[in-house]
């Protein structure tokens, strides 16, 4: 019998010290370990957001976002002297989904894979300037940026780097959607760093 309360004595003892003990071990005080934060995108509201969202896209490689960013006239003009000259937005997106797949390792050509892909827009000072006319057209809500960019990927196992490091500018739309003003990009220009 008094081995029974022993016994019982030792486990109140056991359950008691670890109870105290878990207050030590679960201390707000604690550091807790980083957790990745998910890429977040941000209402098209502000003009700025198309910026934020276009890198986030990047890093999550999706599709689906990024062909949220575009207005359905968007036009990609590359720099001077380039062929093609410039890509509507089926081609844009095309040749972008085709690039996130390889990011993703999932392109359908084995041999186009990216092991890393990177885009870095300047966000440090958002300039962004009413534009009156595109071409001859009036336009109510169209502004643009000009912004330094890299974009970095890195391919064969870290052995090959392609590099672009320039400016872009890009011109946004003010459009309707289900009676909610949205920005959208109607055209990016792709300028060289002189």
């Amino acid at each position: 019998m008094f081995g029974n309360r022993l016994k019982l004595a030792f486990l109140a003892l056991a359950v008691f010290a670890m109870i105290g003990y878990s207050g030590c071990i679960l201390s707000p005080d604690e550091e807790q370990p980083d957790i990745p934060s998910v890429p977040t995108y941000k209402p098209l509201t502000d003009k700025e957001n198309l910026i934020y969202n276009l890198v986030q896209c990047y890093k999550e490689h999706n599709i689906n976002r990024y062909e949220e960013l575009l207005d359905p006239d968007f036009i990609w003009y590359n720099q001077v002297g380039s062929v093609p000259e410039f890509s509507e937005r089926t081609q844009d997106v095309y040749l972008t989904s085709r690039m996130f797949l390889a990011a993703e390792g999932k392109h359908p050509n084995p041999d186009v894979q990216i092991d890393k892909l990177t885009l870095w827009l300047d966000q440090t000072v958002p300039n962004w300037t009413q534009v009156q006319k595109i071409g001859d057209v009036p336009c109510a809500d169209c502004w643009e940026t000009t912004r330094a960019y890299t974009i970095t990927a890195v391919m064969d196992g870290g052995d090959k780097t392609l590099l672009g490091d320039d400016i872009i500018k890009f011109l946004a739309i003010g459009v309707d959607q289900n009676g909610t003003k949205i920005y959208r990009f109607l055209r990016a220009d792709d300028i060289a760093n002189n």
